[in-house]
């Protein structure tokens, strides 16, 4: 294949003698390069697709490398870096959107988990026990003290998730005990939902020297509605250990 032809001590080709068969291939280098950089927003689907970006921005990087040494024409050019400018914008926002994303969900199960807790500790049971619904057909507060107090099944109920060895457990402390959040264990998506798995600790004085701490993991799901809400308790397991670290079996 040809190569365009050189003036003089100018090092820029000349592209009305070039050949029509060069020209093509540079436009269809800079349009790939588009392509490419288009590719890459895969990436913002999830990890799994992050390699589409890294793809993207080896492709036009390349492409770049062999325009520094060829010359194209200005339009092809722009076409490359426009490529290339996507490909890095998407590879450096999308593991920083994921990650952002990840911390805002692990820290609002955090409060959510502690405030199930308290709830207990502070002898709301019924609370607690209308987090283990889904959002959409949880009670809501007025409704709670009716419910539980005024119907039969709801008294059924609220004696039965009482009886629960962790709730029972966490009542009979009458507000002596502080819960806190220990660490996240987990975070994993099932569907359109995330399932947290983090662990909390519970602290009271069993003597007024002796200070005694116990575990308690919390499943929680996020439904992936973007309400404010859409969080509820999935299971909960007392008197466990953390799965890594110092207080590990």
């Amino acid at each position: 294949m040809s190569e365009p032809p050189h003036s003089g001590a100018d090092s820029s080709p000349d592209y009305q003698s070039a050949s029509p068969e060069y020209l093509f291939r540079l436009f269809s280098l800079g349009f790939l390069a588009t392509l490419l950089g288009a590719f890459s927003l895969c990436a913002l689907i999830g990890p799994t697709w992050w390699i589409c970006g890294g793809m993207g921005f080896l492709g036009c990087t390349l492409i770049m490398i062999y325009f520094n040494r060829c010359h194209p024409p200005f339009i092809v050019r722009l076409l490359a870096v426009g490529g290339l400018c996507l490909s890095l914008l998407t590879i450096s926002y999308a593991p920083t959107q994921y990650y952002l994303r990840k911390m805002a969900i692990t820290r609002q199960a955090e409060l959510f988990g502690n405030a199930w807790i308290k709830n207990i500790l502070s002898g709301k049971p019924e609370r607690a026990l209308a987090a283990l619904t889904e959002p959409d057909i949880r009670l809501s507060e007025r409704q709670l003290a009716h419910y539980y107090q005024k119907t039969a099944k709801g008294q059924t109920e609220l004696q039965k998730f009482e009886n629960q060895r962790l709730v029972k457990c966490l009542l009979a402390l009458n507000g002596r005990a502080r819960s806190n959040f220990f660490q996240t264990e987990d975070v994993r998506s099932d569907r359109e939902n995330q399932i947290i798995t983090s662990l909390f600790t519970v602290s009271y004085l069993e003597t007024p020297l002796k200070k005694k701490t116990f575990f308690v993991r919390l499943l929680i799901k996020r439904s992936d509605t973007g309400e404010a809400n859409a969080w509820s308790i999935l299971r909960y397991y007392g008197g466990v250990r953390p799965r890594s670290g110092a207080f590990a079996k």
